[in-house]
């Protein structure tokens, strides 16, 4: 209903067109003073180019004359324009660079996660083409049968054990979201959506105390029913390179990237938030589980971690560290058990 609504409204007002999209993405510092400064570079380099044209014609075709070398003159003076503009247009393209990536790291510091995926973007790894030598089928049939392997081979492993919640702490039914909820929760969205929306997400956060009380009804139907929209099930995926240097015509070299609506992050950002409002006073989450919960990041790991090999050492034990590293972990959690 929603999307269905969104697009009679968008049909109305803004019919669909067909344009040509630029292949390669703007760089994310390049601003509309870079845009006009760009076009003004430009401008001046046809100039010159114009002057200087008939500036050649003006000397073979006539004695040299005082006409001449006004057209020479003026050439000259069109190309020294061209130069300076040309130079202070490299300056500003390397300046908006510098300070766009040093806000960026500076803006990041305490989130290391952003910070790097920042260093990784500024050095370029990682952007690795696709190959087209492997098609869609060859993707989806080769990652179903990844998932299925990893099933088969734990098969036979010994039922899962599960650890009592607080008797005084329960989850019956979610609680009714307020416009409130929706519209806060809107204005934390990233500005980043997917090829499934109807709207950028720039827009819906423009348009969200408006939009907000029908998106509230939507999402606490969808809570009160135990219904999961099938629309918001729906991602495009986009398959990347695992790590630079794998072979990229070898279909186990890539991992799939599914991007969902944000309507569906949107949904499903509110619901997680009073599931971890439970898992926590009921003390159902791991002291030491770190990772996706506030107050414990990775490092807080790694902090214990060498904690405990430290007083390992100084007590004079031996320490021994094991790594292990789950094969489509999130793709082959078992829903039934989860649940």
């Amino acid at each position: 209903m929603y999307n269905d609504e969104l697009n009679c409204l968008l049909d109305r007002i803004l019919p669909m067109q067909q344009f040509i999209c630029r292949q390669r993405p703007p760089d994310p510092w390049f601003d509309a003073e870079c845009c006009d400064a760009k076009h003004r570079t430009r401008r001046l380099e046809r100039a010159y180019a114009a002057v200087n044209c008939t500036a050649a014609s003006t000397t073979i075709m006539s004695k040299p004359s005082i006409d001449a070398a006004a057209a020479i003159s003026k050439a000259a003076a069109a190309k020294a324009a061209w130069y300076a503009q040309r130079r202070a247009y490299r300056q500003l393209r390397h300046r908006k660079s510098t300070d766009f990536w040093r806000d960026k790291v500076a803006s990041n510091e305490s989130d290391p996660r952003q910070l790097w995926s920042i260093v990784d973007d500024l050095l370029g790894r990682g952007r690795v083409p696709t190959s087209s030598a492997i098609d869609v089928e060859t993707f989806s049939r080769y990652f179903e049968e990844k998932v299925a392997k990893v099933r088969s081979g734990t098969s036979d492993a010994p039922p899962p054990t599960f650890r009592q919640g607080r008797p005084d702490v329960s989850l019956h039914r979610f609680l009714l979201l307020t416009t409130d909820d929706v519209i806060n929760r809107i204005r934390r969205l990233p500005d980043k959506h997917s090829a499934a929306d109807r709207i950028p997400t720039s827009v819906l956060k423009q348009m969200g105390d408006f939009l907000a009380p029908f998106i509230t009804e939507l999402f606490n139907r969808s809570m009160s029913e135990g219904c999961f929209p099938a629309m918001f099930k729906e991602a495009f995926i986009t398959t990347i390179v695992k790590k630079a240097g794998l072979d990229a015509t070898d279909v186990s070299s890539y991992q799939p990237i599914s991007n969902l609506s944000v309507m569906s992050k949107l949904l499903e950002c509110l619901v997680a938030r009073q599931l971890m409002q439970y898992l926590s006073s009921a003390d159902l989450l791991p002291s030491l589980q770190s990772g996706f919960r506030p107050g414990h990041a990775t490092e807080t790991s790694v902090l214990r971690v060498l904690s405990d090999i430290l007083q390992a050492v100084d007590r004079g034990d031996s320490a021994a560290l094991i790594l292990l590293d789950l094969s489509a972990a999130f793709d082959t959690v078992d829903h039934s058990i989860l649940l």
